[in-house]
């Protein structure tokens, strides 16, 4: 129910303050702020709400937000004064320890040593300030820094709801009349100087602000860095423009004075002098898709991007335990009858043509002389 609570009432703040006219983070406030004021426009039967009670009623959220968080505040404090009690008391500890050891070792001499150590008076002190710190009081403490900070800070102690809560702090003394003042307030400022009772205290005046003046102050912070940002940005931006100019300057300069004692003929005449003093402007590479495309066109599915998918379809197939290879149909033999045997008169015949052939396609060399049979 606290947290609800809390949450609500910080909604409560950011919606009055939207509808009065002041900046807030939250954008469901600024729209149900919006909203009620179409509303109130357009819709007689809703009675108008005067702008001076809006502002009553942020005023009373805000200081009712400023008691909750001074609550808190100060059992934040509070635990974090226990923990420096806590830190400064086993310092004592060691520092009594320490000067006890100094004061029953006698043995030594020497004038230097005997000088510094600790003396029973310095002893009697050491443990007086162990007893005080004992029994500090803690609740007085936290009330007493958390009322001087508010009066110290110039933005908040002229503020109506916080110099109501400065006069409900009441501050009583639980010590005796005859304590040691100064011993106690340097105890007091050992305890308070520590790290962690200093940031929630900060924390605490910080809240304070953000509760009282909105959150124009982080707002205007924000919109500062991100202009900051981008002013950066653009200096460096420009930076590297204006190196970039000068490098192309200086090589411009030490080329035409490289140029100069050349001849111009020269320089027309020889192919190589744009690639070697302007350098060569090398093509853009050939994608990965458009090499295989060419590859293909040139091995076609001896490509190696090809076949090591095809050997990578198989290894895939083979690990398979259920994959059956497809069986392969070898081709029978034609059983072919042995040929037979021609006759002597077309054997004849089938040789004479191929002779003749052969002669008119200039194959038959010049040596073979051809025998005419006079027989018949």
């Amino acid at each position: 129910m606290k947290s609800g609570s809390k949450e609500n009432l910080t909604w409560k703040i950011n919606y009055l303050a939207a509808q009065v006219g002041e900046k807030t983070h939250m954008k469901t406030a600024i729209f149900a702020a919006s909203r009620a004021k179409h509303q109130q426009i357009h819709n007689s039967n809703i009675q108008y709400t005067d702008k001076e009670d809006l502002k009553v009623k942020l005023q009373n959220a805000r200081k009712q937000k400023l008691e909750h968080k001074l609550h808190q505040s100060r059992r934040e404090i509070k635990s974090a004064l226990k923990k420096a009690k806590s830190i400064e008391t086993q310092k004592q500890i060691k520092k009594i320890k320490s000067a006890k050891a100094s004061i029953e070792n006698k043995d030594d001499d020497d004038k230097e040593k005997e000088e510094k150590k600790v003396k029973k008076q310095d002893l009697e002190k050491l443990e007086k300030e162990l007893d005080m710190l004992k029994h500090v009081d803690l609740e007085y403490l936290t009330e007493k820094k958390i009322k001087s900070n508010l009066k110290k800070n110039g933005s908040l102690k002229n503020e109506e709801p916080v110099k109501e809560l400065i006069e409900n702090i009441e501050i009583k003394s639980p010590y005796a009349d005859d304590v040691d003042k100064v011993l106690l307030s340097n105890i007091e400022a050992r305890l308070l100087s520590h790290k962690a009772v200093i940031n929630e205290t900060q924390s605490i005046i910080e809240s304070f602000i953000s509760i009282l003046k909105g959150d124009t102050e982080k707002i205007e912070k924000k919109k500062t860095e991100i202009q900051e940002k981008k002013r950066k940005a653009e200096e460096a931006k420009k930076k590297e423009e204006e190196k970039k100019k000068k490098q192309k300057t200086t090589k411009g300069t030490d080329s035409s004075k490289f140029m100069e004692s050349l001849a111009a003929d020269d320089e027309k005449n020889d192919e190589n002098f744009k690639n070697i003093y302007e350098g060569v402007k090398k093509p853009n590479r050939v994608g990965q898709r458009q090499r295989r495309k060419q590859w293909e066109e040139l091995y076609g599915k001896e490509a190696n991007h090809v076949v090591a998918a095809y050997q990578k379809r198989e290894e895939k197939r083979l690990a398979n335990p259920d994959y059956k290879p497809k069986k392969v149909h070898k081709p029978t033999p034609s059983n072919t009858a042995p040929a037979e045997p021609m006759h002597p008169s077309w054997e004849a015949k089938r040789q004479q043509q191929e002779m003749m052939s052969k002669a008119l396609s200039g194959k038959v060399t010049s040596n073979n002389k051809i025998v005419f049979n006079d027989d018949d």
